[in-house]
């Protein structure tokens, strides 16, 4: 769905329906956006914001939520691949029994009130409250500190070949996505590196485990380096560079394209110990990023700002593995 369509729906999709939000302490317009299921451009589209400042006390318009008409000919597979989310997530968001639609149905595309709800007649109310939410809302946080730490999420995203043959096509990247077919192992001592190299390599088919490679990535029995990894890969045919400087939303984008991504960060506590996992999935509802972790379990996630916090103390290094071209 290109912007343009996507601003259309989110102005005349529900008409009556959209409120305002009074920003509180703590907020950011990512939050917000997360609280009630946008985007940050379109509540800064919405509201002719300047800058992604946002201010204690401050009144936001809230978009309502983007809905879609079911034409002849569609599918709710094509509609799922236009909207840049999957027919699984689509039948649970619009409480369908099956992928059996009706042309001039209406659909809901992200979450919000019910098309029913949204055409009924009584008046909408209006309320400062946020909506009830899948996990509650955070506290607000504090500089330096975790906001939640590592947790097992609610629930995983669907996995399709839609989205990755959308992301890769250069198309709108998902809401979500997981790649099922990562590896995991528990680590033996000090061996999180090896484990997350040969789990990210699982992925394509590869069998290998922390032992297959572990004296060539810890030589002297010390910590193994983003470099020492990526030139192994690159060795074995896998296009895997070491980068520095990374960005939560390319890691997203590396993911949604089938590419498992190996992080370096502190594992759970800010300062100690330094520990790699791979990232598997991501869910911007959920605002979490999904990681099998040789420590911790292969289902285990994030929140964005813990992430970016247990990230950045080590220099946002990752390693993205994409398979051999040819």
């Amino acid at each position: 769905m290109n912007i343009r369509r996507l601003l259309i729906l989110f102005i005349l999709g529900s008409a009556g329906a959209q409120t305002t939000y009074t920003v509180q302490a703590g907020d950011t317009l990512s939050s917000v956006a997360r609280r009630y299921q946008t985007t940050p451009v379109a509540l800064l589209t919405l509201n002719a914001l300047p800058s992604t400042t946002i201010q204690v006390g401050q009144t936001l318009q809230l978009p309502p939520p983007p809905q879609h008409t079911v034409q002849a000919g569609e599918t709710l597979y094509s509609i799922a691949r236009q909207a840049g989310t999957t027919p699984e997530a689509l039948i649970a968001l619009n409480g369908l029994q099956n992928s059996t639609l009706q042309v001039g149905q209406t659909l809901r595309l992200t979450g919000g009130p019910r098309p029913s709800d949204a055409t009924s007649t009584t008046p909408p109310v209006v309320t400062t409250t946020p909506p009830t939410l899948t996990r509650p809302p955070p506290t607000p946080p504090v500089a330096g500190r975790l906001e939640r730490g590592l947790f097992t999420p609610q629930r995983l995203p669907a996995f399709t070949d839609v989205l990755l043959r959308t992301a890769s096509l250069g198309g709108p990247r998902p809401a979500s996505a997981y790649l099922p077919k990562v590896g995991f192992g528990y680590q033996t001592l000090n061996n999180c590196g090896p484990a997350a190299v040969a789990a990210a390599m699982n992925a394509y088919g590869v069998p290998a485990d922390q032992r297959t490679w572990q004296e060539r990535l810890r030589p002297t029995g010390g910590n193994m380096s983003t470099e020492a990894a990526g030139a192994l890969l690159t060795e074995l045919g896998f296009d895997a560079p070491a980068l520095r400087g990374g960005t939560i939303e390319a890691v997203k984008r590396h993911v949604a394209d089938g590419h498992p991504v190996i992080v370096l960060q502190y594992h759970s506590v800010l300062g100690k110990p330094p520990h790699f996992r791979v990232v598997r999935g991501y869910d911007d509802t959920q605002g979490i990023l999904i990681m099998s972790d040789s420590l911790s379990g292969p289902n285990v996630a994030l929140t964005e700002r813990d992430f970016d916090l247990l990230w950045n103390t080590q220099g946002r290094q990752y390693l993205p593995v994409e398979p051999p071209q040819g």
